[in-house]
């Protein structure tokens, strides 16, 4: 542990425990004011996480929507928000499923038959654990809905050479991407333009997710650990506006999509609408004939075009831009939904406070524009449990593991 990380940790333990108070009043006057929603008997949605801000959003617009909720976790996220929230009927823990497979799923059919489960929403952050999720899914539909695709279609989306491949199947525009496995290779590559060099799949429990850029692809870097049992992707490098967009998908049809302007740290969406993207996204979920939550990152360059950089087969912390659609719900649960789920028209850009007040420029302008994406006075509680719960126990841990960090990423619930 550097002590840069180990000197942040203890400042920011030491503001969340000064700020508890404060916080607490606040959400127990508003838990207390807040009239309380009975769970709804419309249907069973099983979500697969808690520590995450887009399963907290979809678990309250279920049970907005009259569904009964039930959220499961794996023991080391047991401090999820969503498992102190009024949307969450039932909480169980399971395996997690980076490091026993086979019990994850024995456990996610142990909790589908117990508590009625009529629907799986899979909620994950990482490869790591959502091929094991997708893996699971022919099990799991033998005994109720699972809005995922196939573990085939899975694998080939969440690999970025993979899923170049796809935008070239669907005649969309694409950015020249090639699997390499020896960084001689990137000596093939047109010396006119510059290029990036990443892992295929981008995992937070791998020790190296580096992009690096290649400028001369004559003279490429020498200290990759690139190779035939480790292969990484070669892509063309593009300049523009950068773009993020989810989309949840039925047979190759979108039901539900956002789009937001986006940054590699970015902690702030608002829905915009750029067509062009629309409409690339909508040929290409109907092109692979999609299900479930598919989102992308998108580079649209000065000619307008967009070409989309990766595929990331789970759904996006952009949902949080949902957070007033009343028809979100139907988008994910209703087979016959036949529109298109957006946010409303001038809905406020959504932030998260934490990451807000470590931008002392413009926190003031942007949290009075915008609305924090935990907190809700009707379900005030996982707010609480967010800033002084799940994120002091991830800084207790990490100080005693004295493991290395070098933000907190509000969104997911984690340091990274």
């Amino acid at each position: 542990m550097s002590f840069p990380s180990g000197a942040r940790g203890v400042a920011l333990l030491a503001a969340l425990v000064v700020t508890a108070p404060v916080t607490a009043a606040v959400c127990g006057v508003a838990h207390l004011l807040a009239p309380r929603r009975p769970c709804g008997r419309r249907s069973t949605v099983l979500v697969t996480t808690t520590h995450m801000t887009k399963s907290l959003l979809l678990a309250r617009k279920f049970h907005e929507a009259g569904h009964r909720v039930v959220a499961v976790s794996i023991p080391r996220h047991r401090w999820g928000p969503l498992r102190f929230s009024r949307a969450a009927c039932a909480f169980h823990l399971v395996a997690d499923p980076a490091a026993d497979p086979a019990g994850y799923v024995r456990d996610l059919v142990a909790v589908i038959r117990a508590e009625g489960v009529d629907t799986v929403v899979p909620v994950v952050d990482e490869p790591g654990r959502a091929q094991p999720t997708s893996d699971a899914v022919p099990v799991l539909a033998g005994h109720c809905a699972v809005l995922a695709n196939d573990p085939a279609t899975h694998r080939l989306l969440n690999d970025k050479a993979g899923f170049a491949e796809l935008v070239r199947a669907a005649g969309l525009p694409d950015l020249e991407t090639r699997r390499i496995t020896d960084v001689r290779q990137v000596r093939e590559a047109d010396p006119r333009h510059e290029y990036v060099l990443k892992p295929p799949e981008w995992t937070s429990m791998t020790a190296d997710h580096r992009v690096v850029l290649v400028r001369d692809p004559a003279a490429p870097p020498a200290d990759l650990p690139i190779g035939p049992d480790r292969p990484w992707v070669l892509q063309r490098l593009a300049t523009g506006r950068e773009y993020c967009a989810h989309t949840t998908c039925r047979a190759g049809r979108i039901t539900a999509y956002t789009c937001s302007e986006s940054s590699a740290l970015q902690l702030n969406y608002h829905h915009v609408e750029v067509p062009a993207i629309w409409r690339w996204v909508r040929d290409f979920v109907a092109a692979h004939r999609l299900d479930g939550q598919v989102s992308f990152d998108f580079i649209v360059g000065a000619d307008g075009v967009p070409r989309a950089i990766e595929c990331n087969p789970r759904p996006h912390s952009a949902l949080v831009a949902f957070h007033d659609s009343p028809d979100l719900a139907a988008a994910y649960l209703d087979p016959a939904f036949d529109g298109v789920a957006r946010p409303r028209p001038g809905s406020p850009p959504v932030h998260w406070l934490g990451a807000e007040l470590g931008r002392p420029r413009t926190w003031a302008r942007t949290l009075l524009r915008g609305k924090d994406a935990v907190f809700d006075r009707r379900d005030p509680i996982p707010f609480l449990v967010l800033h002084h719960v799940q994120l002091p126990v991830l800084l207790v841990r990490a100080l005693a593991a004295r493991k290395r960090w070098e933000r907190v990423n509000w969104a997911t619930g984690k340091l990274v």
